[in-house]
């Protein structure tokens, strides 16, 4: 039996080498196996060149640039028989990308020229390209060299919105490559989707399209999809008939013919998994890794077929950036640092965001106040997204105000019972795991960035009593809180719809409903004020009990799931975000 051997042990040459051309198409021989390559990237979010525009400096650690080294060496190894992927949340998460996708915005899209000279195959669509609304995502998809697929999403009229599957001849193998995206998009951007697209549930949309690619000649199924493993959603998948996010193992177990499923979202690492025979692949966010898989096909009397597989993760820590890569963006970059590098104000003193989630601080005031101010709302509710976040004495500039609120989200109010704030309170409070018991100071379950800070209420939270039953004091103007009780509550558009879980906000009314990025409205009342003084945000009026139980939270909360958003949506951009998707 002939065999072509093309990636032993992976076979990956991992030393950085130069951008190669295209190969050159040859004619191949008969042979009884072949081993195809897939190569991929996932929750990019911007990071194309190693460099903090919130920092103001040099990254040294990753990037797409660094992450297209890596590519270049498999193919290199594998001529012609390589694929390349990505699953999504491409086009958000820093000022290069909030910048491409302005009004103004000329050129290329710096994203979809990094892509395009690396010569992706497919790329799924993430939740976070809508976060600019659909006609931005359009604009930069025309850019592309190669297309973006989602089965499970259809336009209002019934059509498709993007291409379900794609085929891609490899040797004498041709692959089917099917996309998806989490259904989420639908809560977390309802105010720009809502009667434009619909999202669907990934699994049955899967199975549609992997038998249309049988059909249409796949000899390899392989499921690009923009869905976490198995986590469960962080929306209400009842109250909201929005179906699950995170469904890549229920894709492996419930759609015949799948050979390899490459996923992302929920910014984890997985290399070497299967799921009822199927192989499955999660990269690293923010190009930490390459995903690298091998699937060997064999012929057989009924036809070609994948009989076995492996995969790894490449970091791409310590690789050379590729020329290429920051050629094609080094306009786009250039903006970006000039941009964030921008003085828009003044402070005699440093503001932390590092114990925001265990007492009160001037930092998230800052943010509550300006949302009551604009809103005219008695309440306000933010997250800490970032314990990094801060503004050092000296100048402010925009890249620092822009690390605080990371996330696209537009600034809504809602009206809600005295029932609904307890509700709320009660929820995010979950955060914490019970004191004195056996749990962990810090619900590993509950990201950071869905623990929520109220101001214009007064509370305790007491985190030695159960989940449910910890707001231990409840006061609104000097009066406990009735249930019957009417409030407005200043919110982002992400919690507005229920996101993160926040089920009870859903269906509360709206009266304020905001177009303007609240971090825009930051950076705006920082040029107003032109100096800021914590006085004129700050009112101490939360805290934690027992005290003993803020240290060992504080220690906790710094555990790497939470140090990084675009958990969340819309909210969930990201600067440092975790994630799934965004709050």
């Amino acid at each position: 039996m002939q065999r072509v051997t093309l990636l032993p042990a992976l076979g990956l040459v991992l030393a950085a080498c130069a951008r190669s051309p295209a190969p050159q198409a040859e004619p191949i021989p008969a042979v009884d196996t072949v081993d195809i390559v897939v190569a991929a990237t996932t929750d990019v979010h911007g990071r194309l060149r190693r460099w903090d525009y919130f920092a103001g400096a040099p990254d040294s650690l990753h990037s797409l640039a660094a992450a297209a080294t890596v590519v270049d060496s498999i193919r290199s190894a594998n001529p012609g028989l390589t694929l390349l992927l990505d699953a999504g949340d491409l086009f958000q998460g820093n000022p290069l990308t909030y910048l491409a996708a302005a009004p103004t915005a000329r050129g290329p899209h710096p994203v979809m020229a990094a892509m395009s000279v690396m010569r992706y195959d497919a790329a799924a669509v993430g939740n976070h390209e809508f976060n600019y609304g659909l006609p931005v995502l359009e604009r930069a998809i025309a850019q592309a060299t190669f297309p973006f697929l989602a089965a499970n999403v259809f336009r209002a009229d019934g059509a498709r919105a993007f291409p379900a599957f794609v085929l891609a001849a490899r040797g004498p193998l041709t692959v089917g490559i099917v996309g998806a995206t989490t259904p989420g998009s639908a809560v977390w951007d309802r105010d720009k989707l809502s009667g434009v697209l619909e999202f669907r549930d990934i699994v049955p949309a899967v199975r549609i399209a992997a038998d249309s690619a049988r059909a249409a000649g796949a000899h390899v199924i392989v499921v690009v999809m923009h869905s976490g493993l198995g986590e469960p959603s962080s929306y209400d998948t009842t109250a909201t008939d929005v179906p699950s996010e995170n469904v890549a193992a229920r894709v492996a177990h419930e759609v015949p013919g799948v050979d390899l499923i490459v996923f992302g979202h929920s910014h984890r690492e997985i290399g070497d998994t299967t799921v009822a025979g199927v192989r499955l692949l999660q990269p690293g966010n923010w190009a930490r890794s390459v995903a690298a898989a091998t699937l060997t096909a064999a012929r057989t009397p009924t036809g070609w077929r994948v009989v076995r597989s492996a995969g790894r993760l490449v970091p791409t820590a310590g690789r050379r950036e590729d020329s290429a890569v920051l050629a094609v963006t080094a306009r786009a970059h250039a903006r970006a640092t000039a941009y964030a590098a921008e003085s828009i104000g003044t402070t005699a003193v440093a503001w932390r965001a590092d114990s925001a989630r265990i007492a009160d601080t001037p930092l998230i005031d800052f943010i509550l106040e300006v949302q009551r101010t604009v809103t005219g709302a008695q309440l306000a509710s933010t997250a800490a997204f970032s314990l990094e976040a801060s503004l050092d004495s000296g100048a402010i500039t925009l890249a620092e105000v822009a690390r605080l609120y990371p996330y696209e989200n537009t600034l809504k109010a809602v009206r809600l019972t005295g029932r609904q704030l307890r509700e709320y309170l009660e929820y995010s409070a979950r955060y914490f795991g019970r004191f004195g018991s056996e749990e962990p100071a810090v619900n590993p379950r509950v990201p950071g960035f869905n623990f929520d800070i109220v101001a214009g209420a007064e509370y305790t939270i007491d985190v030695a009593q159960p989940v449910g039953s910890r707001i231990t004091r409840l006061v609104v103007a000097g009066r406990p809180v009735a249930e019957t009780d009417s409030f407005t509550m200043a919110v982002n558009n992400y919690r507005q719809s229920g996101g993160g879980g926040y089920a009870m906000l859903r269906d509360a009314p709206v009266v304020y409903d905001g177009t303007m990025e609240i971090r825009q409205l930051l950076i705006e009342e920082v040029r107003r004020a032109g100096t800021l003084r914590p006085e004129r945000y700050f009112t101490r009026n939360w805290e934690i009990v027992p005290a003993e139980a803020r240290a060992s939270a504080l220690r906790a909360m710094r555990r790497p799931f939470d140090a990084a958003p675009s958990p969340p949506r819309s909210a969930p951009d990201a600067s440092t975000p975790p994630r799934p998707p965004a709050p």
